[in-house]
């Protein structure tokens, strides 16, 4: 690869890694609901009480996720501070870890070049994007399955035991990592995918099935001190967690998410993974017409193939399904995409092939000017607001790297084109979390009410968040008024509740969102109590009396769901 090519690359990855994983820490984003939120609250309360074994929300435990991510938010909250900024460090990290890893895994299968443009992919498309900007456990998922997918693949083409034993025991580190981010679903992706590989390239047999079994079971042995102190601080933690949430959520709908359709995850991972996923089909209609010429480059394919389908099929045969559980599969599509823009470049792809390349790059070069004014209009007309003139002129800007793709593209400038393809998604990103989020999250964050209490100087006896469940507004209060919070003392309830019960306890505080008071205006109700004041958006209103009413307060909300 010439030098211009590799620094252009390159410095597309710098740009790239800083507006999407470091500009957004000093944006004034508040906490989003309802995950990023309910995380951020539960490793703090972990941290305040110098707690390091066992989740905990408004004192209960917290039995859902593992315990690595949450270290990973106390660590961050220790450094910086109880921030938006430590909150989503870790998440951004994980992201970047993920687009670095997948070019590492590419360059180890095919070449460099492949390797910095699957990295480039990986960074820039559009699911991880987003959720590396939240709290969501899965994005530190996608480097440890990384990891362990080169780690197997080096360990089976090892040609000398001892360096075989040192990829085995790497495996296993970092099996147990996945094991402790997201228990056995990282495990499952990678054995299925992998175990597909060695079958279809004729490479199964008892020694790596061994092999594969012996990482999984050192990695689940590095895991298991902490299931096993969960366990022993919460009795029953075990078969809750890998019974009823993994053995019966894969063979039935028992979990909340447990009634999606086997189409699932299309959707997901075709737009997800936008603007690079139209590239694979020019790639796979080659390879398939040339299936019988075996090229150096075929065992890669396949595993990589493997990988994808083998995780998709695993993922849709399980009942429970959502978005998230998809990230390990997104690395696969980025080394695809990769490759097939390799071959573009080196003269492989057929006639036919090209012009599909030449079609796309076109329509989404076209698609890519139009798209930053198009995001601010429709933003503009949604949310009700109007955006400086700045935000029109970096709009702008995004629309002119869109220009130069295309310019490039025709011009046969190929790794420029993926290099400016990539900055134009970062701008996009940075354009939409500098303007639109900012309104968006303020429409429909907690933090205005945590001010607002902070302001009083002490919690109300009862508060309700009717609309909403209560998780960043316990994050954002002062430490000495969540020291000194009850555990009932701020709830939730949602307008279905509020509106058959019709009032409310002495001294309680009802906070309602915009949207629910919305609701009960359409069904002709009316909130129970005396309008005192708003806070961003919640109307907060003094309840009226009436019996019973506090209990049902207190049981109906419950952090475990």
């Amino acid at each position: 690869m010439l030098n211009r090519d590799r620094n252009s690359l390159i410095l597309a990855a710098a740009v790239t890694a800083a507006l999407i994983y470091v500009y957004p820490l000093f944006l004034p984003t508040p906490l989003l609901e309802p995950d990023e939120g309910l995380h951020a609250a539960i490793s703090q309360e972990m941290l305040e009480h110098d707690e390091w074994i066992v989740p905990r929300f408004r004192s209960k435990p917290f039995l859902d996720k593992p315990i690595l991510y949450f270290w990973a938010h106390m660590v961050s909250m220790k450094a910086f501070g109880m921030t938006e900024l430590a909150v989503r460090l870790p998440g951004l990290l994980f992201g970047l870890l993920g687009g670095l890893t997948t070019g590492l895994l590419a360059c180890r299968l095919f070449d460099t070049r492949t390797g910095i443009m699957a990295s480039l992919m990986s960074l820039t498309m559009f699911l991880p994007m987003a959720l590396a900007q939240a709290a969501a456990h899965d994005v530190a998922l996608v480097p440890f399955t990384n990891m362990v997918l080169l780690c197997l693949w080096e360990m089976e083409r090892a040609t000398e035991s001892k360096s075989q034993r040192r990829w085995l025991l790497a495996a296993a580190c970092m099996f147990g990592m996945a094991i402790l981010t997201k228990a056995l679903i990282g495990v499952v992706i990678v054995a299925v995918g992998y175990g597909l590989s060695l079958l279809v390239s004729r490479r199964l047999n008892i020694g790596s099935c061994v092999r594969l079994m012996f990482a999984i079971a050192l990695g689940a042995v590095a895991a298991s001190p902490w299931y096993l102190a969960m366990e022993f601080r919460s009795s029953g933690y075990l078969y809750y967690y890998f019974i009823e949430r993994h053995v019966l959520g894969f063979a039935t709908a028992t979990q909340s998410h447990g009634k999606a359709p086997g189409y699932y995850y299309a959707p997901f991972l075709t737009l997800g993974s936008m603007p690079w996923v139209w590239y694979l089909a020019p790639l796979l209609k080659d390879e398939w017409q040339n299936r019988k010429t075996r090229t150096g480059t075929f065992p890669a394919m396949v595993f990589v193939a493997c990988w994808l389908v083998g995780g998709i099929l695993f993922l849709c045969a399980a009942k429970s399904k959502l978005a998230t559980y998809a990230l390990p599969l997104f690395p696969a599509i980025a080394i695809f995409s990769a490759v097939s823009w390799q071959k573009l470049a080196n003269k492989q792809l057929s006639e036919a092939s090209t012009v599909w390349f030449k079609m796309i790059v076109r329509v989404t070069g076209a698609m890519g000017i139009v798209t930053p004014f198009a995001t601010l209009g429709a933003c503009e007309f949604l949310l009700g607001v109007q955006f400086p003139l700045v935000s029109w002129l970096a709009a702008a800007v995004v629309s002119a790297v869109a220009i130069g793709t295309t310019t490039a593209f025709e011009q046969q400038r190929f790794n420029r084109t993926v290099a400016l393809s990539s900055v134009w998604v970062a701008g996009l990103c940075g354009l939409a979390m500098t303007w639109p989020l900012q309104i968006f999250a303020e429409q429909y964050s907690e933090r205005s009410l945590a001010e607002w209490i902070n302001k009083k100087g002490s919690v109300p006896r009862h508060v309700v968040v009717v609309g909403e469940k209560p998780a960043s507004v316990i994050f954002y209060l002062d430490r000495k008024l969540r020291k000194d919070l009850r555990l009932d003392q701020i709830t939730g309830l949602s307008i279905e509740e509020l509106v058959a019960e019709g009032f409310s306890a002495e001294g309680m505080v009802l906070a309602v969102t915009k949207s629910s008071q919305q609701q009960t205006e359409t069904r002709q109700q009316s909130i129970p109590g005396k309008l005192l004041d708003s806070a961003g958006q919640f109307h907060i209103y003094k309840s009226s009396p009436a019996p019973r009413a506090i209990q049902i307060f207190r049981t109906a909300w419950s952090p475990d769901e």
